[in-house]
């Protein structure tokens, strides 16, 4: 049996999980720009994590958690995260079932196992959506982000892919259904919702499988920075940092600058945004965060890091202020 969902577009795009959002949302008859929906589910984050059975050994991660399933939730759905199915032959049919209903899945990959991307190094938790499958070829059909149209995936590929349990993120067949279609939703009470749960979420902390998420991580980067010098593998942690911040679909700024577009845009239905300054802010933050990766990519070229880690530490410190400074104008914004 062959199966592709009836109307189903790919729109490429920068991040994997607000691209598969974007999909969705344009699948279901909203047409909602890729900032739209990383805004709306509360994308921003940041994860320090410490492990030496890791490589890199120090990782930083800049995107937050639940941010498919804060988006889905101003839809009126009862969906409080991923599902994770121990299963694989039950996930596998699971899949199909959804693709034969017209409701196309979310899921999470390693993209080491998946064959079009070529990749030596393990990347747990890259997100992608299923919309169709060929039983006689062996094949699912999935959307991916920056792919124009359809990649094929063969089926052992895609189970290898879907229970890689590479660290910091080891999957067990992780997916998240997406039927929203029909649902009310109200912008301009569904954008202050999402600005306002970010912004306590990162001042508060928020735990989820990779960790603690939130600005006081941050922090934590800054303190330990300095003993980046000794470790074995501190131009690995120094380049991945970089790639992290500018070259994993972030828009060059740990998406701080795409968050930064998403304010201007519902800035039309929220007009609390305008002259709060919370714009200009994002703004700011998304050029620091530019300037820390480009440390990391110089740090990362060098023979011997010298000195150069307590350049690093003032920068960071830098951001760990003005993130901390922004989420708080963001409750002062909205009167809490």
């Amino acid at each position: 049996m062959r199966k592709i969902i009836k109307g189903w577009k790919h729109i490429p795009g920068l991040h994997c999980g607000s691209t598969s959002l974007m999909d969705v949302a344009n699948y279901y008859k909203y047409p909602f720009t890729e900032e739209l929906c990383f805004g709306l589910g509360g994308g921003l984050g940041f994860y320090y994590t410490v492990d030496n059975e890791m490589s890199p050994t120090h990782a930083i991660h800049v995107r937050g958690p639940g941010m498919e399933a804060n988006f889905v939730s101003l839809f009126g759905k009862d969906i409080e995260d991923w599902k994770y199915e121990p299963d694989s032959n039950k996930a596998f049919n699971t899949l199909k079932q959804f693709i034969d209903r017209d409701i196309p899945v979310l899921i999470q990959t390693d993209i080491y196992y998946l064959d079009y991307y070529n990749s030596s190094t393990h990347f747990p938790g890259h997100i992608i959506v299923v919309n169709g499958y060929d039983d006689e070829k062996g094949e699912f059909y999935v959307s991916d982000t920056g792919f124009e149209g359809y990649r094929n995936v063969s089926y052992e590929e895609m189970t290898r892919a879907r229970v890689s349990k590479a660290k910091p993120y080891p999957l067990e067949n992780n997916w998240f259904e997406t039927d929203i279609g029909g649902s009310e939703f109200n912008m301009a009470s569904s954008a202050g919702k999402a600005i306002l749960r970010n912004a306590r979420e990162m001042l508060h902390g928020v735990n989820s499988i990779r960790g603690e998420s939130g600005v006081s991580r941050i922090k934590s980067w800054s303190d330990d920075v300095l003993n980046w010098a000794s470790l074995h593998d501190w131009n690995w942690c120094s380049r991945y940092s970089y790639q992290v911040i500018s070259k994993r679909g972030t828009e060059g700024a740990a998406f701080r600058h795409m968050y930064r577009d998403f304010l201007k845009e519902v800035s039309v239905v929220l007009p609390v945004l305008k002259g709060s300054g919370l714009i200009e802010m994002m703004d700011d933050i998304g050029d620091v965060w530019v300037n820390v990766s480009d440390r990391f990519k110089y740090i990362s070229e060098l023979e011997s890091p010298g000195d150069e880690f307590n350049s690093a530490r003032s920068d960071i410190h830098q951001l760990y202020e003005y993130e901390k400074e922004f989420y708080k104008k963001v409750l002062t914004v909205f009167d809490l």
